[in-house]
């Protein structure tokens, strides 16, 4: 009996998660640091390590956090707050720069968390910090 059991909780965690897969709309390319010698010089550079993954953004909370500009001076800040889901197998650590194609318009955020995982997904919150 407790085989049968494990099978379908197996079952609908594989159903869950091609649910989850299906909202899955949005496409990700996260960019991690990696520190270089070139010509005796140590440069910062991003280096791709996930191009093209599904994922889904989420803009969520108060109305000031989905994208405002805070200052109207010379180069107006953006800052905002989203959250993305993405398959729970990546590994997406904070501080990395994740570039989100949501609607048709590729938006540049900063992972400025360590991802929630569960079972089907995992929840990543992301910032928004852009000059308008």
């Amino acid at each position: 009996m407790e085989r049968k059991l494990n099978r379908r909780k197996g079952g609908l965690l594989m159903g869950l998660r091609e649910i989850f897969l299906s909202t899955c709309t949005d496409r990700m390319t996260v960019y991690k640091r990696v520190f270089q010698e070139k010509e005796g010089r140590t440069v910062q550079k991003e280096l791709a390590f996930l191009v093209e993954e599904p994922c889904a953004l989420c803009y969520g909370g108060a109305l000031q956090k989905r994208g405002e500009a805070l200052s109207q001076g010379d180069f107006p800040q953006i800052e905002g707050e989203a959250r993305l889901y993405a398959k729970p197998e990546l590994e997406i650590p904070a501080g990395c720069r994740v570039e989100v194609t949501h609607c048709g318009r590729t938006i540049s955020f900063i992972a400025t968390g360590e991802a929630v995982v569960y079972p089907t997904h995992q929840q990543i919150v992301l910032t928004r910090e852009a000059m308008a």
